[in-house]
């Protein structure tokens, strides 16, 4: 399968699915979500997959949403229908039959700081920077991400990383039980190998079921919650303070903020 944005490499029990647009530190756009689906969606059928390996090719992770790829005045349909497409992308990567494992690395914003958390394991190279930004810029987290985040880390850190914007190396994620294990930059690949080769020697049906399991358990509130994003996608752009929170995120300004 050749594909514009991201790229599969393997064979035998083990892939990589690898985040291929480097020269913008693999921004999420509409051909990215679009791609992933599709890789997803192959990657799901390939008889004998026991794992697969989430990674950034180049600099980064993921940097989050393309800017240039999201008008922020478009109409609200269009907004509900780009929403619901990226839910339909990370509700593949939770429910796949594999075990996935994210390796993340210097990057992780937004988008790039939350599909880590779909994956059953996380393992971080000591560069990795991650924020979650969306209130930041004026918007709201989407993509069914509360969840699983609260998952990880529990609902009072959990609003401490969506609502302030704060930004957590490596150690730190470690810490708050956002990541199973960090090591050496030059070691993140094959510590995503070694992990991988530890959960094709356990049996096969117990690892699907269980995981299936635990997922259906989690993940129980789901088709409610992601409703209520797709309603708060719609509207996150008619504020008059997004516009007024995007500009001075950027440049680092005060902003001034109206009434609404």
């Amino acid at each position: 399968m050749v594909l514009e944005t991201i790229r599969i490499e393997g064979d035998g029990p083990v892939r990589h699915l690898i985040l291929n647009r480097p020269h913008v530190h693999n921004a999420v756009n509409r051909q990215f979500v679009a791609d992933m689906n599709a890789a997803l969606w192959e990657l799901d059928r390939i008889k004998g997959l026991r794992v697969v390996i989430l990674r950034g090719e180049g600099r980064s992770f993921c940097s989050g949403a393309d800017l240039k790829d999201r008008p922020f005045n478009e109409p609200a349909t269009s907004t509900v229908t780009r929403s619901k497409d990226s839910t339909h992308m990370v509700d593949m990567l939770a429910s796949l039959s594999p075990i996935t494992i994210a390796c993340i690395h210097n990057y992780c914003i937004g988008g790039g700081a939350v599909l880590p958390a779909f994956c059953d394991f996380r393992i971080a190279a000591k560069s990795t920077k991650l924020t979650i930004n969306e209130i930041s810029i004026g918007v709201n987290l989407g993509w069914n991400s509360i969840p699983p985040i609260m998952q990880l880390v529990g609902a009072a850190r959990a609003k401490e990383m969506i609502l302030l914007g704060r930004t957590y190396e490596a150690n730190q994620l470690l810490e708050i039980g956002y990541v199973n294990e960090v090591v050496e930059d030059d070691d993140l690949i094959a510590a995503g190998e070694r992990l991988a080769a530890h959960i094709c020697r356990q049996p096969p049906m117990p690892v699907w079921s269980t995981k299936a399991s635990i997922n259906a358990y989690a993940r129980a509130l789901d088709g409610s919650i992601q409703h209520l994003d797709h309603l708060a996608m719609a509207f996150m752009g008619k504020s008059p303070n997004t516009p007024i929170a995007r500009e001075t995120y950027f440049d680092k300004s005060t902003p001034e903020y109206v009434d609404e």
